[in-house]
């Protein structure tokens, strides 16, 4: 991608947010060429999510895990997931399980990245029929919703959304530290970004996302 196309990305955004009356900081810089993962990959990061998630509905741990090794889905854990699944429900914290019900956001942002919904819209919590789209654990569902995907948008199109919600985030870090209003939710923008931030950037596993603003 050319700088002249990032440059003119940034540009549609900014008019974007200012239309739908937030505000932006035209000095935050174009963000850096994408460098995208493989299909492979990021089916693999939605996969094991998607089963970490139930574990913040008070699914048995042992349960989960024996799952995720059924499907070899191992090597997509982060380290401290693999810490969660060694641990007993009885022994996560609040905030563990707290970080795992976020995920809903972030696997949302890489549902609408592989096609599987039509749009990521900020103003917008992840829909209510976002479980009958995806394993359902708990009847024992195999994994084939996911690993059926065969598609991701276009690079320019995810580096465009990026690059939105990229600069949502410093509006809400912005009316965080100023004690403004807040307009949008910090955790939903938090998460769809991060999870954008990791398919577009090979440098960095998912426990260490840079998310700074």
């Amino acid at each position: 991608m050319t700088e002249l196309e990032k440059q003119e990305i940034k540009y549609n955004n900014e008019n974007l947010i200012e239309k739908r009356g937030y505000r932006f900081n035209p000095w935050l810089p174009i963000l850096e060429n994408p460098q995208m993962r493989t299909l492979e990959d990021i089916k693999g990061r939605m996969s094991v999510m998607n089963a970490l998630i139930n574990i913040s509905f008070e699914a048995p741990i042992p349960v989960i895990k024996d799952w995720i090794e059924q499907y070899n889905l191992t090597q997509h854990l982060s380290n401290w997931e693999k810490e969660i699944l060694d641990k007993s429900n009885t022994e996560l914290s609040h905030r563990e399980s707290n970080t795992l019900r976020w995920y809903l956001e972030a696997l949302w942002a890489l549902m609408w990245a592989t096609e599987m919904i039509d749009e990521l819209d900020e103003r917008k919590w992840c829909s209510d029929d976002m479980a009958e789209l995806l394993p359902n654990l708990e009847q024992n569902e195999n994994n084939e919703k996911i690993v059926a995907l065969s598609r991701l948008r276009p690079e320019k199109e995810l580096y465009s959304v990026l690059d939105y919600y990229y600069r949502l985030h410093w509006l809400c870090v912005d009316d965080r530290l100023n004690g403004k209003e807040a307009l949008l939710n910090e955790g939903l923008v938090y998460e769809r970004r991060k999870a954008l931030e990791w398919l577009l950037n090979t440098e960095n596993d998912w426990d260490d996302v840079e998310m700074s603003t």
